[in-house]
């Protein structure tokens, strides 16, 4: 509703033609009234000519991240949306992660963080900063870890992906292609 209500005065309808359009789409005039599939339907009426890219919602990126982080680790089995929605609504009652807003997409990125580090990701204390690079080496660590010779798995598949000796010479990129190896890797052992 709060969604409905937001792509309104970003429209400039009121209170009354909102009610109308309410009526005209949905069938219904009051959005007490509608199920969480005809507020969708709503919505996505509203926002239909909206284009707004994710650089300005950050947290959602982050949020993906953590979630597949815990799939490549074997701690979930679905990395989609669905799943991932399904967790946000868990955690804070909002419906999809679309919906979410940084200020409540924080208790589920700490949800997260809590989860992988119970799957064995030591998160350092430089994580305060928000450094994506310790990060990455973390979650990195974690799954490398879970193989019996972790060195070996993690330097052939380094080497693999054609990455240089030198740890602080590469890129948030390729860390992310050598997190999905590792784990694409484990979850193909664990099968």
């Amino acid at each position: 509703m709060r969604a409905v209500l937001a792509a309104c005065r970003r429209l400039g309808i009121d209170g009354d033609a909102r009610k109308d359009l309410q009526l005209e789409v949905i069938g219904v005039a009051s959005m007490a009234h509608m199920s969480d599939g005809q507020l969708g339907r709503l919505l996505d009426h509203l926002n239909r000519d909206w284009k707004r890219g994710n650089q300005d919602r950050p947290h959602i990126g982050k949020i993906k991240a953590l979630w597949w982080s815990l799939y490549w680790l074997g701690a979930v089995g679905d990395p989609g949306d669905r799943a991932i929605s399904a967790f946000v609504q868990r955690q804070t009652g909002i419906s999809a992660l679309r919906f979410l807003d940084h200020t409540r997409a924080h208790s589920v990125i700490e949800a997260l963080k809590d989860w992988l580090a119970r799957e064995g990701v030591v998160w350092p204390e430089s994580l305060r900063g928000g450094d994506g690079r310790a990060e990455r080496f973390a979650v990195i660590d974690a799954i490398a870890g879970r193989f019996s010779d972790p060195a070996v798995t993690f330097q052939a598949t380094r080497r693999g992906l054609g990455l240089p000796d030198a740890r602080a010479l590469w890129s948030e990129r390729e860390l992310d292609d050598l997190i999905r190896q590792l784990g694409k890797q484990l979850r193909a052992a664990s099968q």
